[in-house]
């Protein structure tokens, strides 16, 4: 694969300590008052392992028309992957303005635009410091290409390892895949909460 995948090695996390208020105490026991316990507090990891490439996605200095190439893999103007773009991105700018609206306090969302090596990329707007928003984030993606087989089988759940065969016998071979989306996020200050 390119030189901008990443692997992500295995690790433990442990879990995050407590306030210092309730230190000693299990999460379930957090709103008991002290003295009351509901038993023996077992200390808990958890294991996590990554197994698959991360691309690593390329800063660009402008939005393209659109993130789909006309080579097939993306699909052509008037496709419906091209049209959910056209829609997700439009419903993103109409967004950000009804925000920066409601906030009233003349602060406005700052873009960022990224691309994916293997297909696609996005748009992230972030507004901050506003008068009703602390923070908000209203992003796009639009990604494609082609799933290696490992994440194939770990999305599919298939037992096996290192390239096992799947249940009907066959090893299963690279699978294109399409995603879009839009999400928002928003932060308030705690006096407003």
């Amino acid at each position: 694969m390119a030189s901008s995948l990443l692997s992500t090695p295995s690790r433990t996390l442990a879990p995050a300590p407590a306030p210092a208020g309730l230190r000693g105490r299990a999460p379930a026991q957090a709103h008991l008052p002290r003295g009351v316990a509901l038993g023996p507090r077992r200390s808990r990891a958890l294991r996590v392992r990554a197994s698959v490439a991360i691309e690593k996605e390329t800063p660009e200095s402008e939005p393209p028309p659109t993130f789909l190439r006309e080579d097939g893999q993306g699909a052509g103007s008037g496709s419906v992957r091209a049209r959910f773009e056209a829609m997700i991105r439009r419903v993103q700018g109409e967004v950000c303005a009804a925000l920066e609206e409601a906030d009233g306090g003349g602060a406005r969302f700052v873009e960022d635009v990224w691309s994916r090596p293997g297909g696609g990329g996005g748009i992230s707007r972030v507004l901050q410091d506003g008068r009703v928003f602390e923070k908000a984030g209203v992003n796009v993606s639009v990604v494609y290409g082609v799933m290696p087989p490992d994440a194939y089988r770990a999305a599919k759940g298939e037992a096996g390892k290192n390239g096992a065969a799947a249940a009907d016998g066959q090893k299963p071979g690279p699978v294109p895949f399409f995603a879009a989306g839009i999400s928002s996020v928003s932060g308030f200050p705690a006096a407003l909460t």
